[in-house]
């Protein structure tokens, strides 16, 4: 048996709505949409947990975002 680390388990547990190439999906601040989700318009894939202020921004799949300066990579290789 495998040990999972927290973001390995969170990922088997919270399954995103949809997959994307959009440069946030690889980013750790990224909260995805949540399948079976009612709530959000269908071209969010998220929201960042570190672009906070008033609220977490919305990430919608036609953004174009080349850089951004809160990324940081989801997981260390």
């Amino acid at each position: 048996m495998t040990q999972l680390t927290p973001e390995d388990f969170l990922d088997t547990v919270l399954v995103p709505e949809k997959k994307t190439d959009h440069v946030c999906w690889q980013c750790k601040h990224l909260k995805p949409v949540l399948q079976g989700s009612k709530f959000p318009p269908a071209d969010v894939i998220g929201w960042c947990k570190k672009i906070h202020w008033p609220h977490y921004w919305c990430v919608a799949d036609f953004n174009v975002v080349k850089k951004c300066y809160a990324y940081e990579a989801r997981k260390k290789a």
